[in-house]
């Protein structure tokens, strides 16, 4: 038999983030199963649950009944017994939702997206022999063909505990209440059943001899009505479960915490609020990291951040003791403006003469830059990249400066509008194709490397100078600011300029804005309020 890790509770425990970071006294080494057997007791079967494949996979149907087959299928390769409700009943889906942990059976739901048919389908594929249905004998009724030529057996959908029925019933509150709380369940764990009743149950159904359950699996949720079925099938077959407020496992340091404590096998996400497996997979894979951003978070906004320019002495003997300086000007710079300091570093500059790669780009050697970089970070400050564009695409240099880009707090800066003609581009814009394309790969990046997220800027004095830029795609790995640029260096933005660029933002990207060289001792008068800065560019 596996023995479970012991930095993970026992099968449907409540499973706090405290009572998480308990658990974590001692570690087993090599504890790890693709799938989980037992035998039925009676018939000999074999029974068997699934370890998603991925350190992440997120189930995102806004339909219970597709929600709870899809669960099934992710974690269940074979059942004896399934448990079936009707969608349309939320108290028999949380019934129903705890007796699938109660009596480790995947929970299936009719009446909704999910035909018959393919209910049928899945009691197959399960080698389910058992229904058991919750509700009356007209919820048996109403079940029907769905049941197919299983045995069917009916389970009291008032067998929530008297304690679970109180805490439901504070929950559903009056009408104020119910609109304030519409979204929020209460985790269906096996312990809100009334345990005699259960027992009951399990003597009508297939006695699964000591079934092993998955190993070192979480179930990320933040419960949702309609996510009920989900949640008990991950639960029945094992999984963990962590609340993860609005699907974000970077957003606040307790959760992050715990997934780094427990480094999990893998990780499923139930809902929407997760987004795509790929960024469910960043979120674990920089919690699990341990990697942070100078002020020991994993997200850059909301905040708000003052960036000061800084350019390696041409023949500097010392290029992180030359850093010094911009690190000292950021830092009044921040306080001033009201954001936390952070530091551009160029890069590489624009040239008349297409050289010898012919990009009419000048570069700095990365080993001036690197001492001058970390010097930066050392001080607990953010980076910012500053890349000249030439006649290549924007992504073209990003390989050059990888080693940097790689270090936590080291983000990105671009200036579409200086793109020069060739490659896709008409000279002063990029298609969206390319700033994506920068996007993409920072993301990558951050996903492959545990990284948190990473800035990219993108000045900008005029919108249309990336087209269709409202098409961009923002992944949660990277935070992209669109930068409103000075009419000339050392001056402010103007306002026709802030409202070009601040009109039609793509879902998920920030403002930014350029302040005078010659900032006033009492800036607020200046400075824009509408949409929210989150960066001030000053020099």
């Amino acid at each position: 038999m596996v023995i479970r890790n012991a930095r993970f509770v026992p099968h449907h425990r409540s499973a706090s983030a405290a009572a998480l970071l308990a658990a974590a006294a001692f570690v087993l080494a090599g504890c790890t199963v693709p799938t989980a057997e037992g035998v039925d007791g009676r018939t000999g079967e074999n029974f068997q649950v699934r370890e998603p494949s991925g350190p992440a996979l997120v189930l995102d149907s806004t339909d219970p009944a597709e929600l709870a087959l899809t669960a099934s299928q992710a974690f269940f390769h074979a059942s004896p017994v399934a448990v079936f409700a009707s969608a349309d009943d939320d108290d028999a889906r949380s019934t129903a939702a705890a007796t699938g942990a109660a009596v480790t059976a995947p929970v299936l739901l009719t009446d909704g997206g999910v035909s018959d048919d393919n209910l049928v389908t899945e009691l197959e594929r399960l080698g389910a022999s058992t229904v058991v249905v919750i509700g009356d004998e007209a919820a048996v009724a109403a079940a029907g063909e769905a049941t197919g030529k299983a045995d069917v057996v009916r389970f009291d959908p008032g067998a929530l505990s008297a304690a679970a029925e109180a805490a439901a019933s504070a929950g559903r509150g009056g009408d104020d209440d119910k609109k304030r709380n519409v979204t929020k369940v209460e985790m269906p764990t096996a312990d809100r059943l009334d345990a005699t009743k259960v027992d009951g149950l399990r003597a009508k159904i297939p006695d699964v001899a000591d079934p092993e359950l998955l190993q070192e699996i979480l179930v990320a949720v933040d419960p949702k009505v309609g996510q009920e079925a989900a949640i008990g099938t991950a639960l029945a077959a094992g999984a963990v479960p962590v609340t993860v407020p609005g699907g974000s496992v970077v957003a606040g340091p307790e959760t992050a915490e715990t997934i780094r404590t427990l480094q999990p096998l893998g990780v499923v996400g139930i809902g929407q609020e997760f987004g795509s497996s790929d960024d469910l997979g960043w979120q674990v894979a920089v919690a699990t990291s341990g990697t942070t951003l100078p002020d020991g978070a994993l997200r850059l906004f909301p905040g708000r951040y003052v960036s000061t320019s800084y350019t390696v002495p041409a023949g500097s003997a010392d290029p992180a003791a030359d850093a010094a300086g911009a690190v000292a000007g950021a830092a009044a710079n921040g306080e001033l403006l009201g954001g936390k300091p952070l530091v551009t570093v160029t890069t590489s500059v624009r040239s008349g003469a297409a050289g010898e790669d012919g990009d009419y780009v000048d570069e700095q050697p990365l080993e001036l830059l690197e001492p001058a970089v970390d010097a930066i970070r050392e001080a607990g400050q953010l980076v910012l990249l500053d890349v000249a564009p030439g006649n290549q695409p924007l992504a073209a240099k990003l390989k050059e400066i990888e080693p940097l880009l790689a270090k936590p707090g080291v983000g990105l800066s671009v200036h579409p509008e200086f793109r020069l003609a060739g490659n896709g581009a008409e000279a002063g814009a990029v298609p969206v194709a390319e700033l994506q394309a920068v996007v993409d790969r920072l993301a990558a990046m951050a996903t492959a490397r545990g990284l948190p997220q990473i800035m990219l800027e993108v000045h900008q004095s005029t919108a249309a100078s990336v087209v269709d830029r409202a098409a961009l795609r923002v992944p949660p790995q990277v935070a992209v600011v669109f930068t409103a640029a000075g009419p000339a260096e050392g001056q402010a933005t103007a306002d026709g300029v802030w409202a070009d660029v601040a009109a039609d933002l793509p879902p998920r990207a920030v403002l930014g804005w350029s302040a005078p060289s010659a900032v006033p001792a009492d800036p607020t008068g200046i400075m824009p309020t509408e949409p929210l800065l989150g960066l001030v560019s000053a020099s």
